[in-house]
């Protein structure tokens, strides 16, 4: 049981390394290249971030929670310890949140300017950078003695790592879902002489505004699809660290929903690559490139 508990912990921080090397190659590909800087990816870019602050933090949690767990006994240090779990947890979920907030406003009020304007995508980030520090204060101004953590702080974590951001987007995105279905199926008005005048152009602002929608509708299905791939992997060890306080769970369990947690980050990171055809393309050629000057 020893050996497995051992190899189950070095499994975590190979995985979640690996996840940390990928984002990273990821980012720098998309800040390398100009043709990538838009505002889709400025949004991507800041759940990469979030990820590999996050690797970053588990990393060391991990390697203190084998190699010095008295840490977490000594008062000062386990309350900073604790208020940057919460960060490093919250902030992948609700970097997707900052995005399909602004994909909502983007799309529902796309006749005001001002939600197309890199003003708002600062808004938009800078706003769930804020609210995440903030909603992890209580972990500081907790009042129980040493590293305690009652259940109903338990309960607090896993509601705003899981269950409120899976709540806000689930709201907005249908929001979001049935503007388009209901833009896409208005009744057209009956042809008078003057709209016959106008037939070419009004076919080709509809054939416009269709695109743009099949266009907003794949990437909210593609968004959709990582935060839901990403929250099922995210929910079963953060669920656990409240039943545990309730129920026995054995150790094994535990890491082994540690172990889903950090594929469903893997997993993410390779999504992306996955669908970004335009970001493949670019690093098989400098892949090629790189393979030709060697050869040369």
């Amino acid at each position: 049981m020893a050996d497995l508990a051992t190899i189950l912990s070095i499994l975590q921080l190979v995985l979640m390394g690996l996840a940390l090397v990928l984002t990273l190659i990821y980012s720098l590909s998309i800040l390398s290249n100009r043709r990538f800087h838009h505002q889709n990816n400025i949004f991507i870019l800041n759940i990469c971030f979030a990820i590999m602050t996050s690797a970053i933090f588990f990393l060391a949690y991990l390697s203190i929670l084998n190699f010095n767990v008295k840490l977490f006994y000594i008062s000062n240090i386990c309350i900073i310890i604790y208020y940057a779990y919460s960060i490093a947890s919250i902030q992948i979920p609700f970097a997707f949140v900052a995005f399909t907030v602004h994909r909502f406003c983007f799309i529902l009020y796309h006749t005001r300017p001002f939600f197309r304007t890199n003003k708002w995508v600062i808004i938009c980030i800078g706003g769930q950078w804020i609210i995440q520090f903030l909603i992890s204060l209580p972990f500081i101004i907790r009042s129980q003695p040493y590293c305690l953590i009652p259940v109903p702080l338990r309960l607090y974590f896993f509601m705003i790592v899981v269950i409120v951001p899976l709540f806000m987007n689930i709201i907005l995105n249908v929001r979001i879902f049935i503007h388009v279905r209901s833009s896409s199926c208005r009744v057209r008005p009956a042809w008078t002489a003057s709209t016959i005048i106008n037939v070419n152009n009004t076919q080709q602002q509809q054939q416009r505004k269709a695109s743009i929608s099949r266009r907003e509708i794949s990437l909210l299905r593609q968004m959709i699809f990582m935060f839901t791939m990403f929250i099922g992997g995210w929910t079963p060890i953060y669920f656990m660290l409240y039943l545990s306080q309730i129920i026995y769970i054995s150790g094994i369990i535990q890491l082994f929903a540690t172990i889903l947690c950090e594929f469903a980050l893997l997993s993410l990171i390779i999504n992306l690559f996955i669908c970004n055809r335009e970001l493949r393309e670019y690093l098989m050629n400098k892949l090629r490139f790189c393979l030709m000057r060697e050869y040369i």
